[in-house]
């Protein structure tokens, strides 16, 4: 029997996210079922794990518990936190990503129930490009307009959130971060990798993935964050030529790797 555990997202509810589980084959008829008339836009699924070894229910008991803080009400599944704080602690556990792609949640959607969700993520306030850098120390800006340069460059999407940015490839028909950044009132204005969005939305090799990220340990610019496998590059302190060089022939590396696992193409700024 199926033994699912999810977190969803929904554009009308920033900040918040809903942790469940179902015992159906997959996520998106139960994403279906609370999409009721109460609900003005449709959820979207960040994880779904299939756990192996371990109950499903007991695991959500944990992470309600866990998040129990921050339970937006004491008989809802909803919690004010970021939707990777649970995938942080889902993808070490034993199992099955099992998280339908971007692709697959719009399909089971009728076309103007996708529509609404797309138009009102367009109209919400996001970040833009001169406040990020303006909000950023000297060191930071230095390295983040090379960041940027490089997504320029390589023809990436840079989609700005409600406080930072992504950048992006297209890659058979899927969005593919290839880092993260945010200014210093969220995350300490750090980069980060996103190596289960590798996983997750790409057919790259495990051992490239592996070796991506020891390359990266190797450059001394970033550090493990979490016992999830991510990394952040601290950018409080200055980098010199050749350790801003390195960081960005690393990140050319995570896009060549991307390209080399099918069409690429650019990545429209809005998500």
């Amino acid at each position: 029997m199926p033994n699912i555990v999810y977190v969803l997202t929904n554009p009308a509810m920033p900040g918040i996210v809903k942790i469940g589980l179902t015992q159906r084959n997959d996520v998106q008829p139960r994403m279906a079922e609370l999409f009721s008339t109460g609900v003005p836009l449709p959820f979207e699924c960040t994880i779904a794990r299939q756990l192996e070894g371990i109950e499903a229910s007991q695991v959500e008991n944990a992470l309600h518990i866990a998040f129990g803080p921050n339970r937006v009400h004491p008989y809802r599944e909803f919690f004010q936190i970021e939707s990777e704080q649970v995938e942080a602690v889902l993808q070490v556990m034993p199992g099955v990503d099992v998280t339908p792609g971007v692709i697959e949640q719009t399909a089971a959607l009728q076309p103007e129930d996708s529509q609404a969700a797309e138009e009102f993520k367009r109209n919400q306030i996001r970040a833009n490009e001169t406040d990020f850098l303006r909000a950023l120390n000297e060191s930071a800006r230095a390295v983040y307009e090379k960041v940027l340069e490089l997504g320029m460059r390589n023809g990436m999407g840079v989609y700005w959130g409600r406080s930072g940015f992504s950048l992006r490839l297209n890659s058979n028909g899927e969005k593919v971060t290839v880092c993260t950044g945010y200014p210093p009132a969220k995350y300490n204005q750090d980069i980060y990798t996103d190596f289960k969005m590798l996983r997750r939305k790409t057919n790259v090799p495990e051992e490239v993935i592996e070796s991506l990220r020891s390359d990266a340990l190797s450059t001394g610019l970033f550090v493990p964050i979490g016992g999830i496998g991510e990394l952040a590059c601290r950018t409080e302190h200055s980098l010199d030529e050749s350790q801003l060089a390195t960081l960005i022939g690393w990140l050319e590396s995570v896009i060549i790797a991307i390209r080399g696992d099918g069409q690429t193409t650019v990545t429209s700024n809005q998500s």
